[in-house]
C-alpha cells in the first residue's frame, strides 16, 4: 500500500493488521486520476473497493441525459455496483473518480475464494454487504422523507469530508435540487 498507514487502516476496517495482510494479498491498489470512470452500463461489475484517498462519485443518467449522483463516497468507503457484484448482472451504474483517488480492488472471485478458507472472511463479506445495504437504505429514507434541507444536513453530519471534497453540482444531483437551490440552504446554514 503506497505509504498508507496500516494500522489505521486495518482499524478503518475493524481488523488486525495480519487479517489485512491477507486481504492485501488478494487485493491491488489502483490509482485513479480526476475523471477516470472506474465502472460502466453494461458492464458486470465483478469488483468492488475501499477508497484510500480521494472521492468518488455512483451516479446514473437518465434519459432526459441528465447525472444524478447516487452516492458520494470519499475516504474508507466501499464502493461497486454492488448489485452487479453479487447478481453478475449487468451494471446500470457509472462509478468515477471526482479527484486523483487512490483505493484497493477486490475481485469476486478473490473474495469468494477467502471466504471458502475462513469463517473471518466470510463475516468481513456480510459486514460489507450490510454496509452496502444500509447506505442504500438510508439514501431512500433520505429521498422519501427528509426536506432538502434535511437531506443536506444529513450529508453534513454523516461526512463533512464530502461537502469539501466534491463539487457542488454533483452535490446538488444527489440532493435532488439545483445548484442554486444548494446555494440558498447554504447561505440559509451558514
Amino acid at each position: 500500500m503506497s505509504g498508507i498507514d496500516k494500522q489505521l487502516f486495518s482499524e478503518l476496517l475493524e481488523m488486525t493488521v495480519q487479517r489485512l495482510d491477507e486481504l492485501l494479498e488478494v487485493g491491488e491498489t489502483v490509482v485513479y486520476k480526476k475523471g477516470d470512470k472506474i465502472a460502466f452500463p453494461r458492464n458486470v461489475c465483478d469488483k468492488l473497493g475501499v477508497i484510500v484517498d480521494g472521492a468518488i462519485r455512483t451516479y446514473a443518467v437518465n434519459d432526459k441525459g441528465q447525472e444524478i449522483s447516487y452516492l458520494l463516497q470519499v475516504n474508507g468507503s466501499f464502493f461497486g455496483d454492488y448489485k452487479s457484484y453479487i447478481s453478475g448482472s449487468k451494471s446500470e451504474l457509472i462509478l468515477e473518480a471526482i479527484l486523483d483517488t487512490e483505493a484497493l480492488l477486490f475481485d469476486k472471485k478473490s473474495i469468494d475464494t477467502l471466504c471458502d478458507r475462513d469463517v473471518f472472511w466470510l463475516k468481513f463479506s456480510k459486514k460489507m454487504s450490510d454496509v452496502a445495504f444500509l447506505e442504500a437504505k438510508e439514501r431512500l429514507d433520505d429521498l422519501l422523507f427528509n426536506t432538502p434541507e434535511e437531506r443536506y444536513n444529513n450529508l453534513l453530519r454523516k461526512s463533512g469530508e464530502v461537502i469539501q471534497k466534491i463539487p457542488q453540482k454533483y452535490i446538488s444531483t444527489y440532493l435532488g435540487i439545483t445548484p442554486q437551490s444548494l446555494s440558498r440552504i447554504r447561505k440559509r446554514i451558514v
